[in-house]
C-alpha cells in the first residue's frame, strides 16, 4: 500500500512540476544571485572585477607558488609541494572559479549594462577587462570556455559551455580590443567605480592596445602574417593618436592596494602568518652571484639573508627537509622577498610599460613592426630602464646603504648595470637578450612570467631533481578537477582536441606553444 501511495503522489507532483515548468520556467531557472540589469550597478561592479581579478593574479599560491615559483623568481622553504609540480587541486578549482564566476561575472553584467544604455566607456572598460581574463584563462589552461561562457544567467543550454579552441578565442579577443579602442573617449560618459585608473579613459585605451600588442606577439609564431599587418598599423607613427600605448610607468595597468585587510596587497596578508617562500636561487644566481657586476634591482627584489648578512637563494623544489636544512637553516640563511613586494599597499601589476617596451624589442628583431635592430636595441634599453625605474626609491635607498656610494643614483646605476653587468646590446644574440631581460623584467607577475617562460624557453631553466613532473618544468596548467563533475563531456572533448593526455597533463601544449 505504501508504494501505491508513493506513485500516486509522485504522479500528481509530476503534473504540478509539468504545468509549473511550462507556466513559469524563466522565473524557476533565474539566478538568485544575478539581481538583473535593471538592478545592476557598473560603478560597484566595476570596482569589485578589477579588485577581484588582481587579488586573483597576485593571490599566494596561484601567482606564485604556481607563477613565480615554476618560473624560478621564487622558492619554497616549507610545504614545498607546489615547488615540486604537485599542486593543491582547490588552488586550481578556485582560480577558475574566481576569473569566471567573480571578476568575469562582474565584467559580463557591466558589459550587459553598459550596451543597453549606451554607455560606451563602460563597455569599452569591460571589453578591456574581459580581454584580459580570457586571454589570462585560456594561457594557463589551453582551450576554455568562452563563446558560450557567462550566458547561464539568461540561457538554460549554456549551462554545459562548449570549450572554444584558443585560436578562436585569441582572434575574437583581439578583435574585442580594437573595439574597445574605438568605444573609448574622453568624450563619452564618465566612469565611476575605476580603481585602476581613476576614470583616466585615455589610460583605458592604452591598456586595451598594449594588452592588444601582448597578445598579438604572444600568437605571432602561428600567424605571422595578420601579427605583422595589425602590429606594424598599430605602431606607425601616423596612427600614434588613433592607437596609443603605455608612455610611462604612469600608465602601467597597476592597482595600488590600500594598507589594512581586505584592501591590502595579498603578499602582504600572506606574509602575516607565514614566511616560507624564499627568492630562488636560479635568480640571485643571474642577477647577483654569478653576474659580473651586479643587477642593481636585485636590492628592490630580495632581502638579505638573516645569517650571512648577503644575498642567497633557494634551490627550488628541494623536499621539505632538506629545504630546512639548505646551507644548515634555511630560514636564516636564504633571502626573503624584498619588502618593496610585501608591504600592504605593493601594486598589483597587470601590465607594464616595461613589458610593452620588451614586446616592441622583440617584434622589431623580427621584423613585425619597423626600424629592425637599430629600434629593437632602444626599445630593449628603454625596457630596462623602465624596471629599474619602477622601484627606483627602493633601489637607491638600499644600494646606498649597502654598497655605495651615497652619490648613487638610478641613472648611474642603470648605466652601471649596461655597461658592466652583462646587458649591453649584443644583436648576435637579441632574442635571448630581450628574453632574459623580459624574465627579471616581469618579477612579482608570477603568471604572466611563467606564460612568456613557456614561449620564449628562456633563459634555461632546469626542472628540480625532486620534481613530481618526470623532471620537466610544466607548460600549462591542470584544469580544474570541478569541471570533470560540472561540464565532463565538454572538458574530455576538449582535452582529445589538445591531443593532452588528460585534464591534468601538465606537459600540454597550448595553442601558440610552438618550441
Amino acid at each position: 500500500m505504501k508504494n501505491k501511495i508513493l506513485i500516486i503522489t509522485l504522479s500528481v507532483l509530476s503534473v504540478i512540476f509539468i504545468n509549473s515548468c511550462t507556466k513559469d520556467f524563466d522565473e524557476i531557472n533565474k539566478d538568485p544571485n544575478y539581481p538583473g540589469l535593471e538592478k545592476a550597478s557598473p560603478d560597484m561592479l566595476l570596482t569589485n572585477a578589477v579588485e577581484s581579478l588582481t587579488d586573483r593574479v597576485h593571490e599566494i599560491f596561484i601567482g606564485h607558488e604556481m607563477g613565480s615559483g615554476w618560473v624560478q623568481h621564487m622558492a619554497k622553504v616549507q610545504y614545498t609541494d607546489e615547488d615540486r609540480y604537485n599542486y593543491r587541486i582547490s588552488v586550481v578549482n578556485n582560480t577558475w572559479n574566481s576569473l569566471y564566476g567573480n571578476s568575469g561575472m562582474d565584467v559580463e553584467t557591466i558589459l550587459r549594462y553598459a550596451k543597453a544604455n549606451n554607455l560606451k566607456n563602460y563597455e569599452g572598460v569591460a571589453l578591456v577587462l574581459k580581454s584580459y581574463i580570457s586571454s589570462l584563462l585560456t594561457d594557463m589552461f589551453g582551450d576554455v570556455p568562452y563563446s558560450q561562457a557567462w550566458k547561464a544567467v539568461d540561457d538554460v543550454s549554456a549551462t554545459l559551455p562548449a570549450y572554444d579552441t584558443q585560436e578562436s578565442i585569441y582572434m575574437d579577443v583581439i578583435a574585442k580590443l580594437d573595439t574597445a579602442n574605438s568605444l573609448l573617449s574622453v568624450t563619452n560618459e564618465k566612469v565611476k567605480g575605476d580603481i585602476l585608473y581613476a576614470g583616466d579613459i585615455t589610460k583605458w585605451k592604452k591598456f586595451a592596445n598594449s594588452l592588444r600588442l601582448r597578445l598579438l606577439l604572444r600568437m605571432s609564431d602561428k600567424n605571422i602574417s595578420f601579427v605583422t599587418t595589425e602590429m606594424s598599423k598599430m605602431t606607425d607613427a601616423a596612427n600614434a593618436e588613433t592607437y596609443p600605448i603605455f608612455e610611462s610607468n604612469a600608465d602601467n595597468a597597476s592597482l595600488v592596494y590600500l594598507g589594512s585587510l581586505p584592501n591590502n596587497n595579498p603578499i602582504n596578508e600572506n606574509r602575516k602568518t607565514r614566511d616560507d617562500h624564499r627568492v630562488s636561487k636560479t635568480l640571485v644566481d643571474f642577477m647577483y652571484t654569478n653576474n659580473p657586476k651586479v643587477d642593481w634591482r636585485i636590492t628592490a627584489y630580495a632581502q638579505l639573508a638573516e645569517s650571512p648578512g648577503d644575498y642567497v637563494g633557494l634551490p627550488n623544489g628541494l623536499l621539505s627537509a632538506d629545504a630546512l636544512a639548505y646551507k644548515g637553516n634555511g630560514l636564516k640563511e636564504t633571502s626573503t622577498l624584498g619588502v618593496y613586494f610585501t608591504s600592504a599597499t605593493a601594486p598589483g601589476v597587470l601590465m607594464s610599460f616595461a613589458e610593452l617596451k620588451f614586446i616592441l624589442a622583440e617584434a622589431a628583431v623580427k621584423g613585425y613592426i619597423g626600424g629592425g635592430i637599430a629600434v629593437a636595441q632602444t626599445h630593449y634599453e628603454a625596457g630596462i630602464l623602465a624596471s629599474y625605474q619602477q622601484h627606483e626609491a627602493t633601489i637607491v635607498a638600499r644600494t646606498k646603504a649597502l654598497f655605495g656610494p651615497a652619490t648613487a643614483t638610478l641613472a648611474s646605476l642603470y648605466t652601471d648595470y649596461m655597461t658592466n653587468g652583462g646587458a649591453a646590446w649584443d644583436p648576435t644574440i637579441a632574442m635571448n637578450q630581450i628574453a632574459y631581460e623580459k624574465w627579471i623584467a616581469l618579477f612579482d607577475q608570477g603568471l604572466q612570467a611563467f606564460i612568456e617562460w613557456r614561449r620564449l624557453d628562456y633563459p634555461v631553466l632546469t626542472a628540480p631533481v625532486a620534481s613530481e613532473n618526470s623532471g620537466k618544468v610544466p607548460s600549462r596548467y591542470p584544469y580544474p578537477s570541478d569541471e570533470n563533475a560540472r561540464n565532463g563531456s565538454s572538458l574530455d572533448a576538449a582535452v582529445q582536441a589538445q591531443n593532452f593526455s588528460s585534464s591534468a597533463d601538465l606537459n600540454g601544449k597550448v595553442w601558440w606553444d610552438i618550441h
